[in-house]
Parts: structure tokens; C-alpha cells; sequence
């Protein structure tokens, strides 16, 4: 039988796991709302992003912060959403965790007539700050990216090289 200690780190344990999920939620519903207060209390300071595959490189919270709001701006005719699963989630100590996240993004851009939906892996790192979870470093390698142009047939799609060579990376035999 587990001792009293046990069971409380257990349940500490479970506890931040739980804070952390609800953290990246919470990023996801403030990027598709444009909720810019609700983003940057999910940020760290000093946070730093790497998005696109390294194409979207930040090390300051504000920079991010307008490049995420304008890029999703509502009167821009864009719908964004994310939806996050899958979380991996290792509580390195009391105060720090790293994370992978598989995320589905979808980006409807009805001015232009295109949908952008990616799969990705995101890999997080957080720091527990005056006893709040917050995110201290975000980035994602895309796994598939697709680009449906409304306007043309047959759609485009982007993929990473590994991903359509022949029996690599496929689960498949050769």
C-alpha cells in the first residue's frame, strides 16, 4: 500500500499534467478567437517559437504575439482552428515539463479561396511561473500539408520528402 507521500506526489504529479493539457488548449481557443490577452498569459517572457518548419522564428513575446494575431486577423476573411491531441507529456521537475502534441490545423483563407490543413507534431517546453504552467518554447515539424484551392481541381499537396518515398517512413514493406 502506497504511503501518504506517495499518493500526494502522485496526485501533484496528475495535477500538472492536467494544468499542462488545459494550457495548450487554451492556446489553441485564444489563437482562433484572437484573444490576445488570453494568448500572452499563456507565454512565458522569454519564450521562444520556431513555426513552419523553422520559418517562423521568434524569441520575443511581443513580436510573436502580433505576428500570431495579424496572421489569423478576422477582418483578413480568414477562419483558423486548431484541434491538439496525443499529448506526451514528461514533468522534467516540479517547475519545468517537455511535451509533443499532434495537432490538425485548419486555415480557410474565403478571400482567396484556398484551405491550408496541416498535421503536425508540435514539441513544447514549459516552466511553472508563480505556481501558473506557461509555455517557454514552441515549434512544430509538419508531417502533411495540403493546400485545397477552391478555385482549382485537382488540389495541391506538400509533403515532406520521407513521406512519399517509396516504402520510407510508410509503415509498408518493401
Amino acid at each position: 500500500m502506497a504511503d501518504l507521500d506517495t499518493l500526494e506526489r502522485q496526485v501533484a504529479e496528475l495535477r500538472a499534467l492536467e494544468e499542462i493539457k488545459t494550457l495548450k488548449y487554451r492556446y489553441f481557443r485564444a489563437m482562433t478567437y484572437n484573444d490576445y490577452d488570453t494568448l500572452k498569459e499563456t507565454l512565458t517572457e522569454d519564450v521562444v517559437t520556431s513555426y513552419s518548419d523553422g520559418e517562423y522564428v521568434f524569441a520575443d513575446r511581443e513580436k510573436l504575439l502580433t505576428f500570431l494575431i495579424d496572421s489569423h486577423d478576422p477582418d483578413a476573411q480568414i477562419i483558423a482552428y486548431w484541434m491538439a491531441g496525443m499529448p506526451e507529456i514528461t514533468l522534467e521537475s516540479e517547475t519545468t515539463a517537455t511535451a509533443i502534441w499532434a495537432m490538425y490545423h485548419h486555415f480557410f483563407n474565403k478571400a482567396q479561396g484556398f484551405v491550408d490543413e496541416m498535421f503536425v507534431y508540435y514539441h513544447d517546453e514549459y516552466r511553472k511561473e508563480d505556481g501558473v504552467w506557461r509555455i517557454s518554447k514552441t515549434g512544430y515539424t509538419r508531417v502533411l500539408n495540403q493546400i485545397l484551392d477552391r478555385r482549382e481541381i485537382p488540389y495541391t499537396m506538400k509533403a515532406p520528402p520521407w513521406a512519399v518515398e517509396s516504402g520510407k517512413g510508410t509503415g509498408s514493406k518493401s
